[in-house]
């Protein structure tokens, strides 16, 4: 979705050893230009400490596991591939007050490929403070059983489709790797997101579920 007042900063870096790349880092994080959102200092603070945050481990555990990786390939005679650790994030919802967004982590360290890592948030900015899945319903809602038969029919309907593969026990798996920390908003709905190897196979990605606002009739506390 876009947010013309929400920029990109970027940190970025190359580290090597012995005359070669060991670690490229790349990572963006969210901005608020201060003129947008006069409260924007908590948002800007987060994502700057996060980001930093990263930049310490890919510099120092994630190059000392590089160099130690390259040494010993060195010595076997096997090819060495440079490390990467690459930070994205895409804002999905963006009408005041509220912000939705997700953080992706791409990390490889050698392998036939790498991982990524999704966490997400959302913010009511009008109070400056990150808001949890059970913030966004009426008291009394069970929101997490209506969100979860949504989840087990969308994922039936894509795997008779051919659309993706899932783990066996599709409907225990889906209640046992539900974490409300992860989901965002979007234009159409609530998204509810799974990480890698939790439901699916690599292959099939990062499941994403989004519900439609409408379905969740008058149990919502907002109109998005």
């Amino acid at each position: 979705m876009k947010c013309d007042f929400i920029k990109a900063q970027t940190i970025k870096d190359k580290l090597y050893y012995d005359r070669t790349q060991m670690v490229d880092i790349e990572i963006d994080y969210p901005y608020i230009m201060p003129s947008n959102y006069p409260n924007s200092m908590i948002f800007n603070t987060f994502y700057r400490q996060k980001a930093r945050s990263n930049y310490r481990y890919a510099s120092s555990k994630l190059y000392r596991e590089a160099v130690k990786h390259y040494n010993s390939s060195k010595a076997q005679g096997f090819p060495f591939y440079s490390y990467v650790f690459n930070q994205v994030f895409e804002v999905t919802y963006c009408k005041k007050p509220f912000i939705s967004l997700y953080i992706d982590v791409y990390e490889f360290t050698g392998g036939a490929h790498g991982t990524t890592t999704r966490t997400s948030y959302t913010w009511d900015m009008k109070n400056s403070r990150q808001m949890e899945l059970s913030s966004l319903f009426n008291k009394g809602f069970n929101y997490k059983y209506f969100i979860l038969e949504f989840i087990e029919g969308e994922a039936r309907r894509r795997k008779f489709a051919g659309k993706a593969d899932y783990f066996d026990n599709l409907k225990n798996n889906i209640a046992k790797h539900f974490d409300e920390k992860n989901y965002y908003l979007t234009k159409d709905g609530i998204a509810i997101f799974y990480p890698l190897y939790t439901i699916s196979p690599y292959a099939s990605g990062i499941q994403v579920f989004v519900i439609p606002y409408p379905l969740f009739g008058r149990n919502l506390k907002y109109k998005f």
